[in-house]
Formats: structure tokens, C-alpha cells, sequence
């Protein structure tokens, strides 16, 4: 094991209290947060239930924590996954919820909605209130757009702005604690006219009740519920403090008030409360309501604040310019509003011995390239210096990274031509994870309930649709859910037509066969027939290989069925083996098996009928928090040596190459909040430069008691945390980078675009003080 760091020793010293921790890119947070939770499993001396628990907002950190702190006990010879839990906030939510549905107003079958769901319910509630109440918000529009222009902003561009500003609105009022009747009290109290308000009121108000008919819940309803119970149950909270004497958080310049509010209640009187993060890199704070101050004002007040600012990722010069950012971005900025995006620590080279050494220094490994390019021609220039490289660095890895996901395809196309090997699995999604638990559910819904025939059906549909795809024949609709994963591709060329025509029919025999089952009368004639035997009595009107099928599978549901007995996560992992032999299911099987193993142990009660339906969450897709989705959280870009990996720059996040190319940095993307910037979120048909979704929130915070409101003051303050989120997202990008970094900029789609204010800044000083 390697010695640990000055810093990391002081942070694994713990033993109790609060403690914040700054950690810087690169510094091992996650390598000193996981020994710490080994140790403290291994020398706390924890009861028999009580665990540490470990608490991360990135999906992608569950499995690699647990993993981790497993092997280092079984170091300690100890038994893996005791001692310790690790899960997402919204994993920790539900679980929370699930306890106490009724104190938060929900039934006991309550389920729910993914973002895919919840954002088709969002739109319809948000484009009936539009077609009603459209004079509502259209004096909000500039008054100089053409009758043409005018039309397509009626349209097409204000209902889709309708559907975003309610979105953001809602996410801001839960986060809150505001419920959509709490909103329109305040609205009835005031009397003013606060027109964005009552727009974001009634759309909230139709948006839950459409929950409410579903017995649904959307991810922040989650986190306000959770909160609810914390605070009316004082025996459940007693109970879980018991349980988790010490909460370790991570990534925890991402967290939102109520969020903190969660675990400060977890902590408790003892509070044995660990927060690790780098307010630096927050970066999602434009898509959440992460504030990273609440983690600066936790490390100012904790009673240890040791910092990890030592970091062997990058190059001394490239770490030199990282520092050079934060110096410019507090002493230097034109507008003094925007000064606080970064804070120290500084980022310190390796010391010597260090078992990470930081890569030679080189400061000509440091390019900013800018020019009259266009999109098109920035990214050609840059796929053109790649190729070689790639051809004279055939095992190290490099990246391109894009502000926006647009220009990520067509950076993929333009490699495409080039012949470039790339990869962009970083701007795709899977429906990998759905399918599997599906699979799975489906049978243990069947063992919940051996009399349906109905679900023997869904049964016969999973078992034959997977034996079809063992034999090569591959389809979306095998899947009960349907729809194509993004980002796979239809097979081309010689073979075509001879594949799908084995495709149809296999389709076509699984509906025909399942149909078939669904109409048994009772599925114990079929299965376990005494005397009268269903398949004798419609023997004649099958054909052999029909016949062969279902008595195949009557003998895979009678094995099934013996399995049924098994503790819950033997269950599964039986099963899975059952229908996959691939390693990433498989893997992903083994997390299925985790967390109903965890669920039956917190509720003893529960039999196959609960622990079904919650498998059933997952293969919904609703279970996203619980770290079981693959895509970026499996990516590793040691596995893609040789490749470009295209990845927007927030995917970035988290992630490091042996070369980066950031592009795009002009002043659209990257805006200074200062004369002549245009900013994303701003669009050209408001009047006044208004930043409707900024007015809106200011609307709500002043009917609740906040500042009172005046047109225009939000969208300026908005202006300023986005170019301070965008000197965060600057930094972040830099520190990916290990030995080489290229920063380029381009003019724009519509040509009128100039380097961005941080990039000119940034090169100065490299020319000034870095350069050889």
C-alpha cells in the first residue's frame, strides 16, 4: 500500500467531530476518503448493524468506493461489504422515504418517475397552460421581431421556454420546501403582480397533481420528502443515527441546502460528519441548486479543515497555469462581481519520493491557438494535429473537449473522415441496465405470484427473447420497453435483409407463444399438471418447435421456481446467470443482487411481492441514483489508448488525459459578465436581455421573503454566477490535462464571436510567466 501524503495522514487521523476537507484535481480524494472509511470500519468499534456511511452524489463513485473499501478490509481480514454503505444522496432519499411514505403524504405503493417521465408529464402540464394563458407571458417579448419571426416564437421557441423556466421554477421551490399550494398562498398574500411566478405556480400545481394520480414522485421530491421524515420522526432519525455513527460525504461543493440538511440531521448531536470536495469544480451549480459556498462556510466553521492540495496529475507548468487562473480570477477580473468563483487551496507539485511524481515539466506542451476559425474549421485544425500524434503516442490517451454536445458529433464526423480513431461513448446513453433488471424482474414478479398467467407470459417473453439473442439475433423490442439505445447503429451492408427477416420472426413467435400462455387458465395445469396437462390439450395445434419451446420452459419455471426459497440476492445472481454470460451484465447483475440484499435486510418484512416491485424501480430506469447505469460511469480513458475520446467538458469532470484539446473557449461559451457578452441562457426574442428563468426565481424568493423584486437585478446576478461557473469550468478542463494541453477558440455558428476574455487572460500570462 503506498504511504500516504503529510495532508492525507492528517485527514486519516480522524475520530470524530465535523471535519471539511478542500481537496484539490488530482490530490487522491478518493484514495484518502476510502481508507478512511476502511479504517474506520476496521478500528471504530461499530455493533453489529451499525455501519459508515458514505455518501457521494456521482453515481459513477458508488461502485468504485465500494470496491475499494472492500478490498482494504479484506486486507484487514474482514469480511467485504459489512461495516460500510455507500449510496447516492437520492439512493439515501428514497430509502428514507420508503420508511415513512405516510408522513410525507404518499401511498405505500408510491413509485418513481425517471427524468424522461417526469419531463413528458412537465410538458404536457406546460403546453395546456400555454395554450390557455399564452397573453400571459408574450409581454415579455421584445417588440422589434418580424410577423414571420413572431409566429415561430408563438410557436415553436416560447412554449419550449415555457416548459424550461417552469422546470427550473419547480426544481427551485421543492429545494425550498414549497409546495405549489404554499406558492399560490404567498401569490394570494401579496397581491402583486408577479406575472412569471403565477405562470410557474399553476404548472407546478397541475405538474404534481399528475404525480399525485400516478402515486409518483420525481427525484426532488425525494430530497424535501426525505427531509419531512427526518424532521417528524424522531425515532426513525434515533434509529439511522444509530445505524451510520459517521457520515462520510464526497463531491461536496455539489450539494444543495436542503441536501446538507439531509445529513447535518444524520449526524446528529455527535456529529461524526466528514465533507470532502473542491468548490473549485463546481460546475453543475447552472443545472442544480449546488451552491459550492455552503461547503467553504462547512470548512471555515468544521473543527478540522486539513486541505489535500498536493496533486502529481499534471505537469508543473500546466499546474502553473491552473493557479495562475485562480490568481487572475480573484485579483484580476474587470468585474469585481465575479471574483469569488475560485478560492484557494493552490495546487502544489509532488514531493520528492512521492509514489505519484508529477510528469516532467514542459512548458511548450502548452498551446492557446486562436484565429478567425469557424466551428468547422477549428475542429479540422485540430483533428489534423491529432493524427500524427495519435500515430507517434499510440499508448497514451488524449482528449477533445467541446462546450456543447453539437459540436462533440460533429467533431465524431470530422474524425470520422479523417480516419481518426475516436471514441464518444462519453455523449451517449445506454438502456443497458434497464433491460437486464427487466429481464429479471419479470421472473421474480412471476415467483411473487406463480398463479398469473399474465406474468408467466412476461416470463416466456424474457427467457426466449434471450435465448434468440444468444443465437445473433439482436433487437430492440425484445425488450418489452422498446426503443433503441442511443447511439447504436442499424447493421449495414452484406446480411441485411437475411437478418431481419430472422428478426421478424422471431418476434412474431414470441407474441404468438406468449399469447398463447397468457390465456392458461390455471398455470399449475401447464407447469405441474395432475392429471388435466394444458400443453397435452393444445398439442396438436403447435408446431414441433413451438411444442419443444414451451416444454424448455416449463422445465426452466419449475428450477425457477425450486430457486424461489433462496435468500434474495442469491436469487438474483442465479437468475442473471440464467440469462447472461456477457461480464457487464453480469456486473451489472451483481449490483441488482447488492441492493435487494440491502433492501431485505433494512425491511426484514418484506417477501418476493415488495422486493419485486423494487426491482421493477430499476428496470423502470428510476434507479439511476443508485450507481447501476453503465456509460460514463464505467468509462475509464486508459481503456481508449490510441483514441480520441470526445466528451463535452462537463463530462469531463472526474476524468484525465495525457492530452487535452479544450475548444470553443470564446465569449459565448465562456462569457465574462462584462460590455458586449452574450450568455446561453438569454435569448434574442425577451425585451430587455431578460433572463426569464433568473426573473422567475427572484419572483418566487420575494413572495417567500426575500429581496423585494425588481425587474432585471436577477438576470444581472445571473450574469454573474454563469461566468463564474464558466471560470470554474476553465479550470476543471485545464486540470485533465497530464503532460499536454491546447486551448482553441472559434468565432461561432454566426461568425461574431471573439476569444474569450479568460482565454486572452490566460495566454498573457503564459507568454508572461510559463513559456520557456
Amino acid at each position: 500500500m503506498a504511504e500516504p501524503r503529510p495532508q492525507q495522514k492528517e485527514v486519516l487521523g480522524y475520530e470524530g467531530g465535523t471535519m471539511g476537507v478542500a481537496a484539490v484535481p488530482g490530490s487522491g480524494k478518493t484514495w484518502t476518503l476510502t481508507r478512511l472509511a476502511a479504517r474506520l470500519v476496521a478500528e471504530a468499534d461499530l455493533e453489529a448493524r451499525q455501519e459508515v456511511l458514505v455518501v457521494t452524489l456521482v453515481n459513477s463513485s458508488v461502485d468504485n468506493f465500494s470496491s475499494r473499501i472492500d478490498q482494504l478490509v479484506e486486507q484487514e481480514g474482514m469480511l467485504p461489504d459489512v461495516g460500510y454503505r455507500v449510496c447516492t444522496l437520492h439512493t439515501l432519499a428514497h430509502e428514507i422515504v420508503r420508511a415513512r411514505p405516510d408522513l410525507a403524504g404518499l401511498s405505500e405503493d408510491f413509485h418513481v418517475v425517471d427524468d424522461r417521465q417526469s419531463s413528458d408529464i412537465l410538458r404536457d402540464v406546460a403546453e395546456s397552460w400555454y395554450q390557455s394563458n399564452q397573453s400571459k407571458i408574450t409581454g415579455y417579448l421584445t417588440g422589434d421581431i418580424s410577423d414571420y419571426k413572431r409566429k415561430e416564437v408563438l410557436s415553436e421557441k416560447l412554449p419550449r421556454q415555457v416548459r424550461r423556466v417552469a422546470q427550473n421554477a419547480i426544481k427551485h421551490a421543492k429545494s425550498s420546501g414549497l409546495s405549489p399550494e404554499a406558492l399560490r398562498g404567498y401569490l394570494q398574500d401579496r397581491g402583486a403582480e408577479m406575472p412569471l411566478a403565477e405562470m410557474a405556480q399553476s404548472i407546478y400545481q397541475g405538474y404534481q397533481q399528475a404525480l399525485n394520480v400516478q402515486s409518483a414522485v420525481d427525484y426532488d421530491d425525494l430530497i424535501r420528502h426525505a427531509l419531512r421524515v427526518l424532521q417528524t420522526d424522531e425515532e426513525l432519525l434515533s434509529r439511522l443515527q444509530h445505524q451510520w455513527p459517521y457520515v462520510l460525504e464526497d463531491e461536496a461543493q455539489d450539494s444543495s441546502r436542503i441536501q446538507q440538511q439531509i445529513l447535518q440531521r444524520l449526524a446528529g448531536s455527535q456529529a461524526n460528519w466528514v465533507r470532502v470536495g473542491d468548490p473549485n469544480q463546481a460546475i453543475y451549480e447552472s443545472f442544480t441548486t449546488a451552491d459550492p459556498n455552503l461547503l467553504r462556510e462547512f470548512v471555515g466553521k468544521a473543527g478540522q479543515s486539513p486541505e489535500l492540495a498536493q496533486s502529481g496529475r499534471s505537469q508543473p507548468s500546466i499546474i502553473k497555469l491552473a493557479n495562475r487562473t485562480i490568481w487572475w480570477s480573484q485579483e484580476k477580473h474587470p468585474n469585481e462581481e465575479v471574483r469569488g468563483a475560485l478560492t484557494g487551496p493552490l495546487i502544489r507539485t509532488t514531493s520528492e519520493g512521492d509514489p505519484q511524481p508529477n510528469p516532467p515539466d514542459r512548458p511548450g506542451r502548452i498551446a492557446f491557438v486562436s484565429g478567425e476559425f469557424t466551428e468547422e474549421e477549428e475542429t479540422r485544425k485540430v483533428a489534423a494535429a491529432l493524427g500524427p500524434w495519435l500515430e507517434a503516442n499510440p499508448e497514451k490517451t488524449c482528449a477533445m473537449l467541446v462546450p456543447v454536445r453539437g459540436m462533440g458529433v460533429d467533431a465524431a464526423s470530422r474524425l470520422e473522415e479523417q480516419g481518426i480513431p475516436y471514441t464518444d461513448s462519453l455523449l451517449k446513453t445506454t438502456s443497458q441496465t434497464r433491460e437486464a433488471a427487466q429481464r429479471i424482474e419479470r421472473v421474480v414478479e412471476y415467483l411473487a405470484k406463480p398463479t398469473s398467467p399474465a406474468r408467466l407470459a412476461r416470463c416466456y417473453v424474457q427467457w426466449r427473447s434471450s435465448q434468440v439473442e444468444a443465437n445473433g439475433v439482436r433487437d430492440e423490442s425484445f425488450s418489452e420497453g422498446g426503443g433503441k439505445p442511443e447511439g447504436e447503429s442499424k447493421p449495414e451492408g452484406k446480411g441485411e435483409s437475411e437478418g431481419k427477416s430472422k428478426m421478424e420472426a422471431a418476434k412474431a413467435e414470441i407474441r404468438e407463444t406468449s399469447r398463447l400462455v397468457s390465456q392458461i387458465g390455471r398455470p399449475e395445469d401447464y407447469i405441474w399438471p395432475q392429471g388435466r396437462s394444458w400443453l397435452s390439450e393444445v398439442e396438436e395445434d403447435l408446431t414441433n418447435e413451438q411444442l419443444s419451446r414451451l416444454e424448455a420452459f416449463r422445465e426452466k419455471v419449475r428450477y425457477w421456481l425450486e430457486l424461489s426459497g433462496l435468500p434474495i440476492g442469491q436469487l438474483i445472481m442465479a437468475l442473471g446467470r440464467d440469462f447472461f454470460s456477457d461480464p457487464d451484465r453480469l456486473a451489472l447483475v451483481q449490483k441488482f443482487s447488492g441492493l435487494l440484499r440491502r433492501a431485505s435486510n433494512y425491511n426484514p418484512e418484506w417477501g418476493l411481492p415488495r422486493l419485486s416491485d423494487e426491482l421493477e424501480v430499476i428496470a423502470e430506469n428510476e434507479r439511476r441514483f443508485e450507481g447501476v447505469g453503465s456509460g460514463e460511469a464505467d468509462f475509464d480513458p486508459e481503456d481508449h489508448k490510441g483514441e480520441v475520446t470526445i466528451s463535452t467538458m462537463h463530462g469531463a469532470k472526474g476524468l484525465e488525459w495525457d492530452r487535452v484539446h479544450m475548444m470553443g473557449v470564446n465569449d459565448y461559451h465562456f462569457p465574462a459578465a462584462v460590455a458586449g457578452d452574450k450568455f446561453l441562457p438569454e435569448k434574442w426574442f425577451y425585451r430587455d436581455g431578460l433572463n426569464l428563468q433568473a426573473e422567475t426565481l427572484a419572483q418566487i424568493d420575494a413572495l417567500t421573503g426575500g429581496e423585494p423584486y425588481q425587474e432585471g437585478e436577477a438576470t444581472t446576478e445571473a450574469r454573474q454566477e454563469y461566468a463564474r461557473e464558466r471560470i470554474r469550468l476553465f479550470y476543471v478542463c485545464v486540470t485533465r490535462a497530464r503532460e499536454e494541453l491546447m486551448i482553441t477558440t472559434n468565432i461561432g455558428r454566426f461568425e461574431d464571436n471573439r476569444p474569450a476574455l479568460i482565454f486572452e487572460e490566460m495566454r498573457k500570462i503564459y507568454d508572461e510567466h510559463i513559456a520557456e
